[in-house]
């Protein structure tokens, strides 16, 4: 069905190829993974089989891809859209329409499809991704998990011969994760579909037997057949946590500190819609607090109102004792750090240098060390070799890490990050993980003065210092090693609140397994 030839691509101005020697045969009805580190070529593979590089891009190319015979360099875009189908990694790209079921249909109407046909596929397909009560939505509405959703649904209408996806669980909750994956398998076996995943939640999908393609620096580094590969070799195979059988121990809840976030009964209403209903909650300084739930609960609005961004139809929030309501989002970012979940909102320099210090200079908050930091955390996040380069020229996952330096150098006291971790590989979650705990361990203290014996009153000062944050994240490994505190929030209202072992065990009882990690322990951090 697929065959790479020797294939290499280097994009016009890039001095490393992004793909060399690439020699692969996928056959038709294969179930394949895509795994590999952030950036090493994984999105770049799939476009080059859909044909989305030579000749429709500016760069380099060697060897040749054909699929189902053709060679994609020299077959029409529509004719190779026809035979596989591209679900990319941010759906936005993909809307041509402005509601759900528009947009479903909107591939199979340019192909001139019988109306009933169009009708009847569009069924299916939503029934399948479970969305069929948003058919009558506007896009702009949903969340980034639904428009996930939909645009997974608006591909798998069409029935291509091969499903090609980058990163389609990134923004899906657990639960919906879980299904996407095993409708995909069934769709495998039963139809004879051929499916591409790029994923790097792995855990969930190598019990599916998939056939596994590891690349690393633009080649190819393993080839693993359908069942070749269990959790504990794969890890040994690539040294990624997000598939280690290991025992997993809860984070120590630290001594709360001040007050930064108090919300009393605030409620959000969209388009005639309630998104968020008489949410009341407060974080405290030291607090890292993960937001779990459903795709559409209000998560995401949640953290935009903490900024000013959407405001309530009642209720308060105070935010590093400034009232929200009375203040302009200006004055409230210097306090407050904003990671957005589509990446691309929140890119508007012209290089990835610009990018990374931006939001300090904009809020004149960037002391004499920040660009020696920025240079740091550009090193470790892998960009330090992009920094002349358009934001617009890295991956999903690099956008990420950036997006992230520039919301923490000019270091806030609350950082909001909505799905910072997708697209990450484990090394990459390490690095993020490490700068966020450098924000919230606070501003360093003078040293007491000399003969001064007050350590209670240098630790009290120690923790006003520190900072709190709230993260949006779906990966419960993380939740589990890194946060205080689960806020589990569905249709607009919080049904949990607890330190995380409790918040775990709720969600047990609760029926949501796929929140909590697999294989974890209690151990007497738990109790």
């Amino acid at each position: 069905m697929i065959l790479f030839d020797r294939f290499g691509w280097r994009f016009a101005g890039a001095a490393t190829w992004a793909l060399r020697n690439i020699s692969l045969c996928i056959d038709r009805g294969e179930f394949i993974t895509v795994a590999g580190p952030s950036g090493s070529g994984k999105t770049t593979l799939a476009q080059a089989m859909c044909g989305l590089l030579s000749g429709r891009q500016a760069g380099v190319c060697e060897g040749s891809v054909l699929v189902a015979g053709r060679d994609v360099a020299d077959t029409p875009l529509h004719k190779t859209a026809e035979t596989i189908g591209l679900v990319q990694q941010n759906p936005e790209t993909h809307f041509a329409t402005l509601t759900v079921s528009d947009e479903v249909a909107f591939g199979m109407e340019n192909r001139c499809l019988q109306r009933e046909e169009i009708r009847k596929r569009s069924r299916e397909a939503m029934e399948l991704l479970s969305i069929t009560s948003l058919r009558d939505r506007s896009l702009s509405t949903l969340s980034g998990g639904e428009k996930q959703r939909v645009a997974v649904a608006s591909i798998i209408a069409g029935q291509p011969d091969v499903l090609v996806l980058d990163e389609p669980t990134a923004s899906l909750d657990p639960e919906a994760s879980r299904d996407l994956f095993h409708s995909l398998s069934k769709l495998c076996r039963k139809a004879g579909l051929t499916v591409v995943i790029i994923e790097h939640k792995l855990a969930q999908l190598l019990p599916l037997s998939p056939r596994l393609i590891h690349l690393e620096g633009g080649q190819v580094k393993a080839d693993v057949p359908s069942g070749g590969v269990e959790r504990a070799s794969y890890a040994r195979l690539t040294g990624s946590m997000t598939v280690r059988d290991e025992r997993l121990v809860a984070v120590a809840t630290p001594a709360p500190g001040d007050p930064l976030v108090d919300m009393s009964h605030v409620t959000v209403e969209l388009g005639g819609e309630t998104i968020l209903d008489d949410v009341s909650l407060q974080v405290r300084a030291g607090d890292v607090v993960a937001l779990l739930g459903p795709n559409g609960g209000g998560k995401s609005t949640l953290l935009n109102s903490l900024l000013g961004l959407v405001q309530p139809a009642c209720g308060s929030i105070q935010v590093c004792d400034i009232t929200v309501s009375l203040s302009m989002v200006s004055q409230l970012a210097g306090q407050v750090g904003l990671v957005f979940q589509n990446a691309d909102h929140q890119l508007v320099a012209d290089t990835v240098w610009d990018e990374a210090l931006f939001a300090g200079r904009n809020l004149k908050m960037l002391k004499p060390s920040g660009e020696h930091k920025a240079t740091g955390l550009l090193e470790r996040a892998g960009l330090h070799e992009r920094k002349m380069d358009h934001p617009y020229r890295l991956s999903w996952g690099q956008k990420r890490r950036l997006n992230l330096i520039s919301a923490i150098l000019h270091r806030p006291r609350l950082l909001l990050l909505d799905e910072p971790f997708a697209g990450q590989d484990w090394e990459n979650v390490t690095f993020l993980l490490d700068a966020i705990r450098g924000v919230l361990d606070g501003m360093p203290q003078r040293p007491a003065a000399p003969g001064c014996t007050a350590d209670r009153e240098q630790c009290a000062r120690s923790r006003q210092q520190r900072g709190a944050c709230l993260m949006v994240t779906h990966d419960p490994r993380i939740v589990l090693q890194n946060c205080t505190r689960v806020l589990f929030i569905s249709d607009g209202r919080v049904t949990v609140d607890a330190p995380v072992p409790a918040a775990f065990d709720r969600l047990l009882t609760m029926g949501h397994e796929a929140y909590v990690p697999e294989g974890s322990s209690k151990p007497s951090a738990w109790s």
